[in-house]
């Protein structure tokens, strides 16, 4: 028996999401306020005993993008799926729909519905049903409605799930049209059959272990702390004669500390002390004695955990001498040694969730410890925003939460993809990689230059990082396109993806036909070929996928590149890298021709020479606020950019004004501080008045260029 499905509704920041989950380990990734801690909430909910029975929802709890919550439901619903033949799993077995005497046992539902009182929802349900029914009667009514009119059922066989919007609105009500169910049809085939007398977290053996900032305090407390649930469950095992023995041996101890000549003296000292303060009527009679415990269970609680590094042997110390790192692995050890406790005791599933364990733990023990953790008969639930534990986790049991306004979005990326597809992908999402998936926009390439020089370009054009857009670059190397594009999809990650390659068109001339071609026209021949069959196949790959878009370099990208006016930065490379004169100056001549067939093998030439990878490296310390963005990669940039914010375009808007009046280009006299002073006087007016003077007078400056891309998007 294992959860196969989580269905939220209106819950905290879950508006209405559905998970999918496998047996084993399943993975939550996403960013921080993603929603990561109140999807376990909700889970723990249902499934922790620790949890209080009595649950109680408050109005944060209500989904802030449903606007005015009274009258709207908060609805929690695990699916669980192979269940067995216990009596206490047939409680929550489901009906099969259309077939109300005949019970589906291999899947249940468990739910939890925070929902007005059944008088409020009659209410409602009549006033739907009234001909002269209008909005200003819905909201006299909900007026009158609080928290103190709301009630909390847990419901076992529910068939619907909530966070489909057309089930939402048939049986909890539609709020726009006034449209709302008759309580009184309890339709227990929807939603369930209220648990009365049968708590299903007591069948469950469950351990939540919280997110690993600081759990020092934890080791130290009583009530949280792991180590003594687990030196409880064994003192009830010690023998009577040794508990006694051992009771009686403290006794002793404490009457002969209390005995203590030096310890009588403070107490007779104190005892004087007071008489002579109040009197011999007044004075209470003082002494001082020893209370080590001698309660066998209190003396159990009392030990302490004594810890050293790996790295020095036979040193140990208290917990807060090791470090933080330290000291999480062992609370979370001792949580899942916890679990292994309450797991034995004949429970119909075993659960494990764990938030965030990657905080303070080195890379190699993440990924380590992931790997490690027990999976026999245990579904386990790990959130995380570690690239390192992504890296590791299978595409498979992964959900991706997103933050969107007011509310997540859940992502299952592997969500109708061939399994042989899935496999692919783990192989090729290691810890760097795997950032993809954290991003609100993606670009991929497929080269070293590509990689390391379009993200120095935006920051040194731009001012500001592809991450601080929230753009992950990613080089998929040898990797086809195909392969990993297909992760952005709307049945999977709903997020853009932009492709970036060449068409490498050949820079020379080519003769009719290619058997009229020398060595090198048919080298341009066959790369122009592979190019033409390359656009064909993205495009035919792309087609009917709203996320995902090619974007095309005329030529490659270091042509393209010294194409946009970027000779200066590549003859800066040359000048560096070469010590003669006349053969920087012969080279320079080349860079600068504008025939293509001459300036575009020169720069192919060089690239060779030094290795791609490596050009691009020296090219990076040469680029400026001044290098030209060749359009394609704008136009990438613009696709995949989730959002541009007023602030974040305004801020670019100055840096490049900033920048442009220190150092502009040779003949230009424009003067930036001026048009800078002016833009400001337009920011007081409006960021719009702002937007088009900047636009009006740069018109054909980068940033205009891509301004206007970025509107037609």
């Amino acid at each position: 028996m294992y959860i196969s499905k989580l269905s939220i509704r209106n819950y905290r920041n879950f508006k209405n999401v559905s998970l999918n989950f496998e047996k084993g380990v399943n993975t939550i990734i996403g960013e921080n306020g993603s929603g990561k801690t109140n999807l376990f909430q909700a889970l723990r909910i249902l499934v922790d005993e620790s949890m209080p029975r009595h649950t109680r929802f408050y109005e944060s709890d209500f989904n802030r993008s449903i606007g005015d919550w009274v009258g709207h439901w908060i609805v929690i619903q695990i699916e669980f799926s192979e269940l067995d033949s216990s009596e206490e799993a047939q409680a929550i077995a489901m009906h099969k729909v259309g077939e109300m005497d005949e019970l589906d046992k291999n899947k249940g539902t468990y739910t939890v519905y925070f929902r007005p009182r059944i008088d409020i929802r009659r209410s409602l349900f009549e006033l739907s049903e009234n001909a002269d029914k209008n909005s200003d009667k819905l909201e006299e009514l909900l007026k009158s409605v609080s928290l103190i009119d709301y009630e909390t059922v847990f419901t076992g066989r529910g068939n619907i799930d909530f966070s489909i919007d057309r089930d939402y609105l048939q049986y909890v009500g539609n709020f726009e049209l006034m449209e709302f169910p008759n309580p009184d049809d309890e339709q227990t085939d929807i939603y369930g059959v209220k648990m009365y007398g049968v708590s299903i977290p007591n069948e469950f053996a469950c351990t939540y272990a919280k997110a690993l900032r600081d759990v020092e305090a934890d080791l130290r407390s009583f009530r949280n702390n792991p180590l003594i649930n687990l030196l409880r469950d064994k003192e009830s095992k010690i023998e009577i004669a040794e508990k006694q023995k051992i009771e009686q041996q403290v006794e002793t101890l404490n009457d002969n500390i209390s005995k203590l000549e030096e310890v009588k003296n403070v107490s007779d000292g104190i005892g004087l002390s007071v008489k002579e303060a109040v009197g011999e009527t007044y004075a209470p009679n003082i002494s001082i004695k020893s209370e080590l415990p001698d309660d066998m269970e209190r003396l159990l609680q009392s030990l302490k955990l004594w810890v050293g590094d790996p790295d020095e042997g036979g040193h140990e110390g208290r917990l807060w001498e090791l470090s933080l790192g330290g000291a999480n692995l062992i609370y979370l050890s001792l949580k899942l040694l916890e679990f292994e406790r309450v797991k034995k005791n004949n429970k119909i599933a075993n659960f494990i969730i764990i938030e965030e364990p990657e905080a303070h733990i080195h890379t190699h023990i993440q990924k380590t410890l992931f790997d490690r953790i027990r999976k026999d008969n245990t579904q386990i639930f790990i959130s995380t925003h570690s690239t390192h534990i992504s890296s590791v986790s299978e595409i498979g049991s992964m959900n991706i939460l997103a933050r969107s306004k007011q509310y997540a979005e859940v992502f299952k990326p592997s969500q109708n993809i061939e399994s042989k597809d899935i496999v692919r992908l783990e192989r090729y999402l290691d810890a760097n990689r795997t950032n993809l998936l954290f991003a609100k926009g993606v670009i991929l390439v497929e080269g070293d230059a590509e990689s390391i020089l379009i993200p120095v370009m935006i920051k040194k054009v731009f001012g500001v990082s592809l991450d601080e857009l929230g753009i992950s670059l990613i080089n998929i190397g040898s990797t086809g396109f195909q392969n990993i594009a297909i992760l952005f999809s709307n049945d999977r990650v709903r997020r853009n993806c932009s492709i970036l390659t060449d068409l490498d068109t050949s820079i020379v001339p080519l003769p009719k036909t290619k058997e009229e071609d020398d060595e090198f026209q048919r080298s341009c021949r066959n790369s122009q070929d592979s190019g033409i069959a390359r656009k064909s196949a993205l495009d035919d790959f792309c087609k009917d996928n709203d996320y995902i878009l090619p974007f095309y370099g005329r030529y490659t990208f270091e042509v393209d590149f010294l194409k946009e006016n970027n000779s200066y930065e590549v003859i800066n490379v040359v000048k560096k890298e070469y010590s003669q004169k006349s053969r920087i100056n012969e080279i320079s001549i080349k860079l600068e021709d504008d025939d293509i067939s001459i300036s575009g093998k020169e720069i192919l030439r060089l690239a060779e020479k030094f290795g791609k990878g490596w050009f691009a490296v020296m090219l990076s310390d040469h680029i400026t606020h001044l290098t030209g963005i060749p359009k394609y990669i704008l136009q990438a940039i613009s696709f995949s950019l989730p959002v541009l914010s007023d602030r974040t375009l305004l801020s670019i808007m100055k840096y490049r004004l900033v920048n442009l009046s220190k150092s502009a280009l040779r003949d230009d006299e424009t003067d930036y501080t001026e048009i800078l002073e002016n833009l400001e006087q337009k920011e007081k007016e409006s960021f719009d008045e702002a937007l088009s003077y900047f636009k009006k007078t740069l018109s054909k400056d980068v940033i205009t260029r891509f301004i206007e891309i970025y509107d037609r998007d």
